[in-house]
């Protein structure tokens, strides 16, 4: 069965839109808090929308690869929302028929881990040796 019949047969929500409305949702939250202040009702009520927003998002694209819906819960555990998210995007509608990913989602999966391996490089790096990088080829 091809991606696109596929994608059209499972309901929920597909990789391509789980993705766009959670850059939404983010934008929509940096917006509200530098144009409103973190400390105003507007961006109170913005960001408990978007947290009902996400776990709603987060069932409905749960339903389309074709997990139980209580996996949602994993968000709460500790780096669960990370694993939770990376899951969802990287799994193609009906992952749960073969449990297996497709090109897109070993491409998808592979830029996370990049980016995690790259985030924990930086963070466990120092700020003295990236000053000294940085003058030493400066210099």
């Amino acid at each position: 069965m091809s991606d696109e019949t596929h994608e059209h047969c499972l309901p929920g929500v597909g990789r391509l839109s789980y993705f766009l409305v959670r850059v939404v949702m983010l934008l929509v939250t940096v917006f509200s808090v530098i144009y409103f202040g973190p400390e105003s009702g507007i961006f109170r009520f913005v960001s408990l929308g978007t947290m009902v927003g996400a776990v709603v998002l987060d069932v409905m694209r749960l339903r389309n690869i074709g997990l139980s819906q209580w996996w949602v819960f994993v968000r709460y555990l500790p780096f669960g929302n990370l694993l939770l998210s990376i899951g969802l995007q990287s799994a193609q509608a009906g992952w749960a028929e073969d449990k297996r990913l497709d090109r897109a989602g070993w491409a998808i999966l592979g830029v996370h881990a990049a980016l995690i391996v790259f985030i924990l490089f930086i963070v466990f790096r120092g700020p003295g040796q990236m000053l000294d990088l940085v003058m030493s080829s400066a210099w």
